[in-house]
């Protein structure tokens, strides 16, 4: 059945309708993809702070429904880069550099280098190329590959880049140079399609926040080479060139890594604009006086990617029905019906987050700059992408098992299938809002339709929501949230061995 007759034959709901209307605002070609920053972002900001006055939640901020976040942005296109290794300058099509955390006014940083092989860190399956290794404000080389078949699609791996980039960010490291034959023949093979995705990533502008000591993601900066460039600067002081490593590493014994006596140098002069964003930020306190003092928090980020340099005549606008106008409106249908709710036990805040898509902006920065003490938060619940359901909602919940059995239980009651995460492997939890609070050890629930072609693209728009589900998804996620608002006992988060953070 065509979605087109699907949606002609079904009457929907109050409920469909709000979430409908709001959806087409929030994606409406009008916000231009609502980037991190943006007048359009801050108009949905605006427009989120009156829907919650209107529904008679109070603001969370000294009287303010809006918390500002400071960033910083900068166009590597108007920006100067210099990168030294083991003695040689780098010419500019030798490299991408992703600078995250670097500095960016004209300071020359050095950072010792570490040789990490394959830069692989898996517990589960007994492998730790980090080992013994100090790599606190140090610089880690890996290389492309795993000891198994890689998935090209699955770009959060442990195996992939951003993996290994996080691997390095937990232990405080500075840089990951990352080597691979693929970044001057791409199109080799399949199996690593994120090596042109960076660099068109690479040329778009980065934001940021200002304060330099605050780290919201953990992945380090990244720096990748190709096979000619290691085998012209480090194939002397490592004592192999690419092909004998890539060989040596796909013995069955793995090898230790180990320090060398060799630095990178990297300079940065990039102009700095400073701006403003904004978390919209709302609260329903309880009066119960034994655990009104408490609270569970809703998280959905509202921004998305702007607009995409394209083709004249080109659909380029980055909509983000999906991700996250879906979550935003699903947590929005989801205070409404809280506003109605008498006699909740813990109290409960909402925050629409900024600069998700920018790294995890805003929820970093209200973790940075509370507005409810983080001890008395009992659970974050986050949303993000549900509306594309198809057949499951999934739950990226780790640490805490009774929260995908508690939302299980509900299922039936929706006629919706709730599934635990499809994808553990990907450690998606160091990609989400919730990632925020789970490093301060804080419970936490992701619910998501998951991904889909549309990801990322300038075609995730209204048509393709499935109103009726996320109707139904709202009201499954409101009784879970009820349940935890009611319940004497707190969920216990217990970290899993491979979530490790670089501050807590």
């Amino acid at each position: 059945m065509s979605l087109f007759t699907w949606t002609a034959i079904h009457a929907q709901t109050d409920s469909e309708k709000r979430l409908k209307a709001d959806i087409q605002f929030l994606s409406d070609d009008l916000l231009k993809g609502r980037a991190t920053p943006g007048e359009e972002l801050d108009i949905a900001a605006l427009y989120l702070a009156n829907q919650l006055e209107a529904y008679g939640w109070k603001p969370a901020n000294a009287g303010s429904y809006l918390q500002n976040v400071p960033v910083v942005t900068f166009d590597p296109f108007k920006s100067k880069y210099k990168v030294v290794l083991n003695g040689y300058e780098l010419k500019p099509e030798e490299y991408v550099l992703i600078p995250q955390g670097l500095k960016l006014d004209n300071t020359t940083e050095s950072h010792d280098l570490v040789f990490l092989g394959q830069g692989i860190f898996d517990p589960e399956k007994n492998i730790d190329d980090f080992q013994n290794i100090n790599l606190e404000g140090k610089a880690g080389i890996a290389f492309f590959g795993a000891p198994w078949t890689m998935n090209p699609h699955e770009m959060h791996g442990c195996d992939h880049l951003i993996g290994k980039a996080v691997q390095v960010g937990v232990r405080k490291g500075s840089l990951l140079v990352y080597v691979t034959d693929e970044f001057e023949n791409p199109a080799r093979n399949n199996i690593n399609l994120e090596i042109p995705m960076v660099k068109t990533f690479h040329l778009l502008p980065k934001t940021r926040l200002a304060d330099s000591n605050n780290k919201a993601m953990e992945y380090s900066a990244f720096l990748i080479i190709s096979k000619s460039t290691f085998d012209r600067t480090l194939a002397g002081i490592t004592g192999k060139n690419y092909d004998q490593w890539q060989k040596r590493l796909y013995e069955k014994k793995r090898i230790k890594s180990f320090p060398l006596k060799s630095k990178i140098d990297i300079t940065i002069n990039a102009p700095k604009i400073y701006g403003t964003g904004h978390n919209v930020v709302a609260i329903r306190e309880s009066k119960d006086p034994q655990y009104g003092h408490e609270w569970i928090v809703l998280t959905a980020h509202y921004d998305h990617l702007g607009i995409k340099r394209n083709a004249e005549g080109k659909d380029s606008i980055y909509n983000g029905a999906d991700d996250n106008a879906s979550g935003t409106v699903a947590v929005m249908e989801i205070a409404r019906k809280l506003s109605e709710t008498p006699n909740l036990r813990r109290s409960i805040m909402v925050i629409f987050c900024y600069g998700e898509e920018s790294g995890l902006l805003g929820s970093a920065y209200f973790t940075f700059r509370p507005l409810i003490p983080m001890d008395k938060i009992v659970l974050d619940i986050n949303l993000d992408m549900v509306g594309r359901y198809a057949d499951h909602i999934e739950c990226i919940n780790n640490g805490c098992e009774e929260l995908y059995q508690q939302a299980k239980k509900l299922e039936g009651r929706f006629d919706l299938k709730v599934l635990p995460e499809q994808n553990p492997h990907l450690r998606l939890a160091y990609f989400t809002d919730s990632y925020s609070f789970s490093r301060y050890e804080i419970p936490f629930i992701e619910f998501t339709t998951g991904f889909h072609p549309d990801y990322h693209q300038p075609s995730d728009e209204t048509r393709l929501i499935n109103y009726n589900a996320l109707d139904k998804i709202s009201k499954l996620i409101y009784d879970f949230t009820v349940y935890y608002a009611n319940s004497a006992e707190k969920p216990v988060f217990k970290r899993p061995a491979w979530f490790l953070t670089s501050g807590h």
